[in-house]
């Protein structure tokens, strides 16, 4: 609601996947005061990758209760804002990982309710400085990824010109 009103922009609330379609209605969607739900767009059904991918390099930015959708996000320099809770794995803490600690959140401790807030309204308030951010943010995990298969191809007797057809 605070970002919609502080912006003015139309937020969308879309799956990650198919049993979250009516969560998104009933939990979201039908709980918002009429000027923001004025300004939402409830996506009524599942999308396959290519789709999502194509609309969050169009976004603004990406909040999301998933991984998968805020990788593909800062995937096209989008910042993207995590908010984890107990039952998930520990995947979530990668955001931490690659320098995006003040992106995510913990939906188990009441304190980062409000924190979830400010974040995104930071976002809107410097989206040239949150672009940076999120592309420092690919820039490592890119870098971490050439380390990576260096070591792999190193312990493969690979040189470094070996691509995955050479695995085969």
């Amino acid at each position: 609601c605070a970002f919609v009103r502080a912006t003015g922009m139309k937020v969308l609330v879309c799956p990650e996947d198919a049993s979250h379609i009516e969560v998104g209605r009933t939990s979201i969607v039908e709980k918002l005061p009429k000027d923001v739900r004025d300004k939402t767009v409830w996506r009524q059904t599942f999308w396959l990758t290519d789709e999502a991918v194509s609309v969050y390099e169009r976004a603004f930015a990406l909040l999301s209760l998933d991984m998968h959708s805020p990788i593909m996000a800062l995937g096209r320099g989008v910042p993207a804002i995590v908010c984890r809770f107990q039952e998930q794995t520990s995947k979530g803490f990668m955001w931490r990982d690659i320098g995006l600690a003040s992106w995510l959140f913990d939906l188990d401790q009441e304190k980062d309710g409000g924190r979830i807030t400010q974040a995104l309204l930071d976002i809107a308030g410097d989206p040239i400085t949150a672009r940076g951010k999120a592309k420092e943010a690919l820039a490592l995990v890119k870098k971490r990824q050439r380390e990576t298969m260096a070591i792999l191809r190193a312990e493969l007797g690979l040189g470094p010109e070996a691509t995955v057809r050479d695995l085969q």
